[in-house]
């Protein structure tokens, strides 16, 4: 017997006439389909493609947030900020962290960190 033979002697495919049409429902199921994908790409889309802050402004942003702090305590903020981003402290400064009577220059630190920050940003 032969593939054509096989073929001819089946009996043709009965589908039930509510299956054969398409109707309302099946329009409105794929509406409903169609804006579930559509919104789960939205999310997804979203969250690719939201804009992310800079290094360098997040890091202005922290030494704003340090400002209103003693100077001591601000100093010592400061040094944490530049040993998160990698960098050691400048020579003049480490006296200073540890000696409340040393002079300590803010100024000294916040330029290293943002030039850290600079680096790391590229």
């Amino acid at each position: 017997m032969t593939p054509e033979d096989l073929v001819s002697r089946l009996a043709p495919v009965r589908v039930p006439e509510d299956f054969a049409r398409f109707g309302l429902q099946d329009a409105l199921a794929v509406i409903a389909l169609g804006l579930l994908g559509g919104l789960l790409l939205s999310i997804m889309l979203r969250g690719l493609t939201r804009p992310r802050p800079h290094a360098i402004h997040q890091t202005r942003a922290r030494i704003a947030a340090l400002s209103g702090l003693a100077p001591q305590e601000r100093v010592a903020g400061l040094a944490l900020l530049l040993r998160e981003l990698g960098e050691d402290i400048p020579p003049q400064m480490r006296m200073a962290l540890y000696d409340p009577d040393a002079p300590a220059d803010p100024i000294v630190l916040e330029a290293a960190i943002l030039a850290a920050a600079r680096r790391r940003g590229r």
